[in-house]
């Protein structure tokens, strides 16, 4: 969600695709316990924030996809658009490789707390993609 880790990700500035705001009902993002990111959990009566992407060119997919590597599947989920309209779109689902936190995952903490460390290792792990496939990248993580 964030879009300057979305440029890096993409590699692509994120302004030249569409950004829409979206909410998914009885999901809750968490944090991955002892590490640095979330992953969406169900929960009912919760209805979390995202973000749908679209327009993307078919590189910025394959990056992306590189990126979440096998901590994660893509996988149908329903949410409900700004305009108050459902749709199915794609996500990246957990495969439960690592523990879950208990504690909520907010992008602003992420932001505050957790971004400058991230987007030199998103810099140098993405320097990998079309070089090399994702575990053997996660050495350069």
């Amino acid at each position: 969600m964030d879009a300057e880790l979305l440029n890096l990700v993409c590699g692509q500035h994120a302004d030249s695709f569409v950004r829409e705001p979206a909410m998914v009902h009885d999901h809750q993002a968490f944090w991955v316990a002892d590490d640095h990111y979330p992953v969406l959990v169900p929960l009912q009566g919760v209805t979390t924030q995202g973000i749908i992407l679209r327009d993307l060119p078919s590189e910025a997919i394959e990056r992306i996809v590189f990126f979440e590597g096998g901590e994660f599947s893509i996988q149908s989920i329903e949410v409900v658009c700004e305009n108050g309209i459902s749709e199915t779109v794609n996500f990246f689902a957990d495969n439960h490789l690592k523990s879950v936190s208990d504690t909520v995952w907010h992008l602003e903490d992420w932001q505050r707390a957790i971004k400058s460390d991230t987007l030199p290792r998103v810099v140098r792990y993405m320097e990998c993609f079309g070089k090399m496939n994702v575990h053997e990248a996660d050495a350069y993580w």
